[in-house]
């Protein structure tokens, strides 16, 4: 099927009737996915948000209510539908291994009820920027699966395709055109020149095993403590790369008392192992005390090797890149393991 681009504002103020819609929109010179219920604002030609659409399901939360010796839970919101519009392949693959992630062995319901109330209209990439590397992990610029609508940008239009029996449900209310073969063709074609844009590439396949059986690599040091590597700073602590990497899922859990003692809430909300005080455990114990140490834990994980191995591993969306103060690239990194 095809839906003409003047027609999005149109098919979003529609969808707004049964979801509350949410979408790339650029404000200054950065993009975040924000409400749309009109459809006026969203950007489909941007090439990444600042913040993974993540933040919509596992962000900041209370979990309990206490006052006394009375506790109560806060209700599970049981009637808000939401559709994330324009989400791109890399982080749908993200959103994937978090489904996985939160249902595997324990089913978090805060996070479950949230996606099985969730539809998303992914979108094709076909400019990637400089930052970017999905490409090399099979994470973009297309996407096969895990959407219940798909865009391809075609030009005048965008070729729809349908994943989900969610998603035939909704454009059977558009009234979209019908594609044909040439459509299909002419997508093909666009993802094969997408694909061919790409400057940053990382060797993946072995690169957990190649980490952790180099513990002390220079590169640990380059970028922990001295910095120099391709050109970084060392790193800050700061915890910018968990806070926008899309598949970064640690929380900390904190007991936050009134003023009173007497009643006070239960909070989680998103950690990072990049902190100081992430490792810190009773008597004053730190099993991570030095910044090497943090960023050794970090990559080690996004290469597949630490925390929920494929469930945190990089989807090369290129955000810590992007995002990291002292200049540290996760691909450089890979590149001084393998002694490249």
């Amino acid at each position: 099927m095809l839906l003409e681009k003047v027609r999005i504002p149109w098919a979003v103020a529609h969808l707004s009737k049964e979801y509350k819609v949410f979408g790339p929109v650029t404000r200054r010179s950065y993009v975040s996915f924000q409400e749309i219920p009109d459809g006026e604002g969203l950007n489909l030609e941007y090439t990444t948000t600042t913040l993974p659409p993540k933040k919509l399901f596992h962000h900041a939360e209370t979990l309990l209510h206490y006052h006394k010796e009375d506790f109560s839970a806060p209700k599970l919101e049981s009637d808000q539908h939401v559709l994330l519009f324009g989400v791109h392949p890399c982080d749908l693959n993200a959103i994937q291994r978090m489904d996985k992630f939160f249902s595997k062995d324990y089913i978090d319901s805060y996070y479950c009820r949230r996606r099985e109330r969730s539809v998303i209209v992914a979108l094709n990439c076909g400019v990637p920027d400089d930052k970017c590397f999905c490409a090399s992990l099979g994470t973009g610029p297309d996407v096969k699966e895990g959407f219940d609508l798909l865009l391809t940008d075609l030009g005048e239009a965008y070729l729809v395709e349908v994943g989900t029996s969610k998603g035939k449900t909704m454009v059977a209310k558009l009234g979209l055109k019908n594609a044909s073969q040439t459509h299909f063709h002419e997508k093909a074609r666009r993802l094969r020149e997408a694909s061919k844009k790409f400057k940053k590439q990382i060797r993946m396949e072995g690169l957990a095993k190649q980490a952790a059986e180099n513990p002390n690599h220079e590169a640990w040091a380059l970028i922990g403590d001295r910095g120099g590597l391709a050109g970084c700073f060392a790193c800050l602590s700061c915890g910018n790369c968990s806070m926008v990497c899309p598949t970064c899922y640690c929380y900390e859990v904190a007991e936050i008392p009134d003023v009173s003692l007497k009643e006070g809430i239960r909070k989680r909300e998103l950690d990072s192992c990049q902190l100081l005080e992430y490792a810190l455990v009773a008597l004053g114990q730190n099993f991570r005390p030095d910044r090497r140490y943090r960023t050794r834990h970090w990559m080690t994980c996004k290469f597949g090797g630490a925390g929920g191995q494929q469930n945190t591993s990089c989807v090369g969306c290129g955000r810590c890149i992007r995002s990291c103060p002292s200049h540290i690239d996760l691909t450089e990194v890979a590149r001084s393991l393998w002694g490249e």
